[in-house]
């Protein structure tokens, strides 16, 4: 089975436990919630160490952006890649609720692969330009 990063949630943990108390294996109980049997195994280790079945408590603070406010961020710069961390700031703040700083901003965008370079501006050249460069060039190649 793939491996997730998703927990598993309060009510698969008990039923896990209900049908372990009730005689069934841990594979069989993994094919009913459709979890692996490892993961099975372990919730019913902690019950039995712990006597636990809610997640523990994190430490450190939780993120301030969910994966769909930096995919807009993200969206935003690959749309036009010469907009600034401050301008894409204040949209978001505009259309979310959640208010954050341009530096959160360039720290998705890091995150990402992204980086705060962009193409340097090429300056139109005229035809006629053009023509007086080359003959400009020519004649510099032609003096000894």
């Amino acid at each position: 089975m793939a491996r997730s990063h998703k927990e598993t949630t309060t009510s698969i943990r008990k039923l896990i436990i209900f049908q372990h108390s009730n005689g069934k294996s841990v594979r069989n109980i993994a094919k009913l919630v459709n979890l692996s049997h490892s993961t099975v195994q372990y919730v019913i280790k902690c019950f039995k160490e712990e006597n636990r079945i809610e997640n523990e408590v994190r430490k450190g603070r939780s993120a301030k952006l969910t994966e769909r406010d930096q995919r807009f961020i993200i969206r935003k710069f690959v749309k036009n890649p010469r907009l600034s961390a401050l301008k894409v700031s204040a949209e978001f703040n505009e259309k979310f609720s959640t208010p954050i700083s341009p530096e959160t901003v360039r720290r998705v965008l890091k995150a990402a692969g992204l980086n705060g370079r962009s193409d340097g501006r090429k300056f139109f050249v005229s035809a006629k330009n053009r023509k007086l460069m080359l003959s400009f060039a020519k004649s510099v190649l032609n003096k000894p």
